[in-house]
């Protein structure tokens, strides 16, 4: 699980874009614990969904949680992203995480 965020982004191939708007390699969501760049943007300290997932609910992804996708995925939405493309990827993420579960 390693290159994969406790919400099921690949953090390897979504730092890959990141970097693109950093000065400092971002290192991935779990070894930055949440404490990621576009936070700021938000008006947060940590990202709500690694928030809910690791500090609240002690779980090591939100594959163990009964709620996935929850209402925190869902206001998380880019508001660029059109509402098809983001409710597939989070449909994408919730099954990756499930599978890791199997």
């Amino acid at each position: 699980m390693s290159d994969i965020s406790v919400c099921g982004i690949d953090c390897q191939e979504a730092c890959i874009e990141c970097n693109k708007y950093l000065q400092e390699p971002c290192k991935g969501c779990n070894a930055m614990k949440g404490k990621l760049y576009w936070t700021q943007y938000l008006g947060l300290d940590i990202c709500p969904i690694y928030n809910c997932c690791v500090n609240e609910k002690q779980l090591d992804h939100c594959g163990h949680c009964e709620k996935l996708p929850c209402d925190i995925y869902f206001s998380t939405k880019d508001p660029s992203t059109p509402e098809d493309v983001f409710v597939e990827k989070i449909t994408e993420r919730a099954n990756i995480l499930k599978q890791l579960i199997k």
